[in-house]
């Protein structure tokens, strides 16, 4: 009969322990490069922010506005609504500008900056205007983000 030793030596005979995963290997690197070459990228979509269901909206008429604006070199600062009249300015001279409002009543600060606006800039014309302020709760400040047309 044959030996175990013949058995390993004749052509085409693979031990019950062994398994040959060559072509399982191959299929897998197909199916990657199927998936790769098919596959569509795409970005990320944006966020989508929901709509705020309460809340009150901000009398513009009866607050100090101020509008800041990207442009091709540092971001300019207006003391005006969405418009570039009175400025532009540094932010030391929202100090003044919110001190004068705040003398006629209006305590409300809304402060719109376009979308590309580094959060710094706001950062910092926040606190001149919140200089201008006798006591500390006696401003409210609202952000708001436009677009540039």
């Amino acid at each position: 009969m044959f030996s175990e030793s013949s058995r390993l030596k004749r052509p085409g005979s693979i031990l019950d322990d062994e398994l040959d995963i060559t072509p399982m290997i191959d299929v897998t690197f197909l199916l990657l490069i199927f998936f790769m070459v098919t596959s569509k990228m795409e970005r990320s979509t944006e966020l989508q922010v929901p709509h705020a269901r309460n809340g009150l909206g901000v009398s513009q008429d009866q607050s100090t506005v101020i509008s800041i604006f990207k442009t091709e070199g540092e971001p300019e600062i207006y003391l005006s609504n969405e418009r570039k009249e009175n400025g532009p300015v540094e932010p030391a001279a929202v100090t003044p500008y919110v001190r004068a409002a705040v003398a006629e009543g209006r305590l409300n600060v809304i402060i719109k900056a376009d979308r590309d606006v580094p959060a710094g800039i706001v950062d910092e014309v926040t606190r001149a205007a919140s200089e201008a302020a006798p006591a500390e709760d006696d401003l409210k400040f609202f952000l708001g983000v436009m677009d540039q047309p």
